[in-house]
């Protein structure tokens, strides 16, 4: 672009300016070549058999502050749609997700294939 707009002008500082023009522009950063990899092909989910055999998981936050809890854990059966609403807080580390599970959902029915979950590995 610098190229294109010193073949018939110039003045002091026209790369800057040229740049900080590109960098705010929205078509110019909707047509830019990203760096990252491609996430690859996606892959569909097993479809459960029986019930507790694929769950999902994940986390309702930042809600009202209730007897000291500010998020509920929601863990819902991929097979019967059936899901435990849990009580936490937002600052609940790993091990006390895994007394959450222990205590509400493998105690009742084991442990399951597969776990989904949007938190990351």
């Amino acid at each position: 672009m610098v190229e294109l707009v010193t073949r018939n002008y110039w003045w002091p500082g026209i790369t800057k300016e040229v740049k900080r023009y590109v960098e705010g522009y929205d078509q110019c950063q909707r047509m830019k070549n990203r760096a990252e990899i491609p996430a690859g092909k996606l892959r569909p989910n097993q479809v459960p058999e029986r019930p507790w055999q694929h769950i999902s998981v994940d986390f309702i936050t930042k809600l009202l502050i209730s007897k000291g809890h500010d998020s509920i854990l929601v863990v819902c059966d991929r097979f019967l749609k059936m899901s435990y609403f849990v009580v936490t807080t937002e600052k609940t580390m790993v091990e006390g997700l895994v007394k959450l599970f222990r205590d509400n959902v493998w105690k009742l029915h084991r442990l399951p294939e597969s776990v989904i979950s949007d938190r990351g590995p």
